[in-house]
């Protein structure tokens, strides 16, 4: 199934345990194979990686094969660093 990438951008992004990471904020691509290869996160200083952000307007990248499914929100497997922490 297809889907345009500006309909990814806003969604909230949550783990499959729940716990909210942040907003998707672009998308990277992957020219030469011609596909998604990271999602852009927003306001990730108000989740679950927060230790891992030190400055609130920063962003991070997660790698786009983490991405469980899409639909009103996002979900992604638990993040190295969030299974440490839960």
């Amino acid at each position: 199934m297809a889907i345009k990438i500006s309909e990814i951008l806003g969604k909230e992004v949550y783990t499959t345990k729940g716990l909210y990471v942040g907003k998707t904020y672009d998308a990277m691509v992957d020219i030469e194979k011609s596909s998604v290869s990271g999602i852009v996160i927003s306001d990730a200083s108000k989740g679950c990686l927060k230790d891992n952000v030190s400055d609130p307007t920063k962003k991070i990248v997660l790698p786009y094969r983490i991405v469980e499914s899409i639909g009103n929100i996002i979900l992604i497997k638990p993040p190295a660093t969030e299974r440490k922490l839960v």
